[in-house]
């Protein structure tokens, strides 16, 4: 794998000679472990990692960044702003404005003028109070709770109480950084890059009509990188362990997984893989087999499709929002349809999504602490692996492209590939 490789501003950039030393532990995998056909993202899972404190000119680097303290050493921590995040349901909007943070960065959303919702930095600029402490005005302003400083959705001053009788004045150059904001899908989605104009539109929900359609939904903030929540989420092998009895669990079959690049992501597709939950299985061994389907794309989309031609289908879109370089908040969105009642599946699915959930947050969580406490990761692949190194790749690729300032980047590829396991 491929760490963090943050590049420093001009103006804190140093000649070889001038900087500080830097201290590595040595991976044993070097380029005499590369056999002829390897997948290349394995074969980089191993690196060298940085131990020690880092420099004063590098934590500035990091906290110009991202707007905000990082305390990572060798993490694989990406953030490619010039993409679309959701930062809240549309149910969470109501009469108060509402805190959330991506990736570090404090921010407010509410809803402005007619409606719309707005997200903006969590700061008045009078005296840096935070506007998600204030309230929203009957013309769709945020009022902020200290002086009464008053924003529109763009992030203008459009009131400043005790000026000259009071009254009405927009300011241009009394400005907080505002994000472009999208409503979709029941979802509020926020553009990464503040004052920044959309290159594109959001992730679309698949939509899941038919007899016996429903959604649910789920909400858990993990204390996990997003390159780790998304792996952990479209990871097969797991399940059959840490998910003993829900997923998979009894005698093992054979099962061929093909990955192939699709627009703006990668997809895993599973054949063989039998009907059944956990070590149940279908009565007189039909040989029917689930069409399944593992997918993610840029930047923070998980998808994982299962069904059964003629019985049901369900989708879990994973969306996820990075708060902060350990920490990712993630809504599930269930959707299915089924020959059975709506309300039936939809029972089978909160029992087992909130266990599975759990187990999942638990073991992320113990993740998180362990890297952190030893300095950073060290990741040792397997043909198995073949989703978690590519969205890594994927990643870093699409963070690496804006750093260009406008140049060419070329385009980010992942390679076919087709193995089989047991699970």
């Amino acid at each position: 794998m491929r760490l963090v490789d943050y590049q420093r501003p001009s103006a804190l950039r140093r000649s070889r000679a001038a900087r500080p030393a830097r201290t590595f532990r040595q991976s044993r995998r070097g380029s005499r472990g590369r056999q002829a056909g390897a997948d290349p993202f394995q074969q980089r899972d191993v690196q060298n990692l940085r131990t020690g404190p880092r420099p004063a000119f590098v934590r500035a680097a990091l906290a110009d960044r991202h707007h905000g303290l990082m305390d990572a050493g060798s993490y694989s921590v990406a953030f490619p702003r010039r993409w679309w995040y959701p930062v809240a349901r549309s149910s969470e909007l109501g009469r108060r404005p509402l805190a959330v943070t991506l990736m570090d960065s404090p921010l407010v959303v509410f809803r402005g003028a007619r409606g719309a919702p707005a997200v903006l930095l969590d700061r008045c600029e009078h005296r840096n109070y935070p506007l998600s402490l204030g309230r929203v005005t009957g013309d769709g302003g945020l009022e902020c709770g200290y002086h009464g400083w008053t924003y529109d959705g763009g992030g203008h001053c459009v009131r400043v109480p005790g000026l000259r009788g009071g009254r009405r004045q927009v300011d241009r150059g009394r400005h907080i950084p505002s994000h472009a904001t999208v409503e979709q899908d029941g979802i509020v989605w926020a553009w990464g890059e503040p004052d920044a104009e959309p290159m594109r539109r959001p992730f679309a929900l698949p939509a899941v009509d038919g007899r016996g359609a429903g959604e649910v939904l789920f909400r858990r903030d993990l204390d996990s990188t997003l390159r780790a929540s998304l792996e952990n989420a479209l990871d097969v092998p797991h399940t059959a362990f840490l998910h003993r009895g829900i997923f998979r669990g009894g005698l093992p079959h054979a099962i061929t997984a093909v990955r192939r690049p699709v627009d703006g992501g990668i997809e895993v597709r599973y054949l063989g893989e039998p009907v059944g939950l956990g070590p149940l299985r279908l009565p007189g061994d039909s040989g029917r087999t689930f069409d399944h389907w593992d997918r993610f794309f840029l930047p923070s989309i998980a998808q994982i499709e299962y069904a059964v031609d003629g019985w049901f289908r369900l989708v879990n879109t994973i969306v996820h929002l990075p708060m902060s370089p350990f920490r990712t908040r993630a809504w599930f969105v269930v959707r299915f349809e089924s020959r059975l009642p709506a309300s039936v599946v939809r029972a089978v699915v909160r029992q087992h999504g909130r266990r599975i959930l759990r187990q999942d947050a638990d073991a992320l969580a113990r993740q998180t602490e362990r890297t952190r406490s030893l300095g950073g990761e060290r990741y040792a692949s397997t043909e198995l692996d073949l989703l978690g190194p590519a969205i890594w790749h994927l990643l870093r690729r699409a963070e690496r492209a804006e750093q260009l300032d406008g140049g060419e980047a070329t385009p980010a590829t992942v390679r076919e590939r087709t193995i089989v396991f047991e699970a």
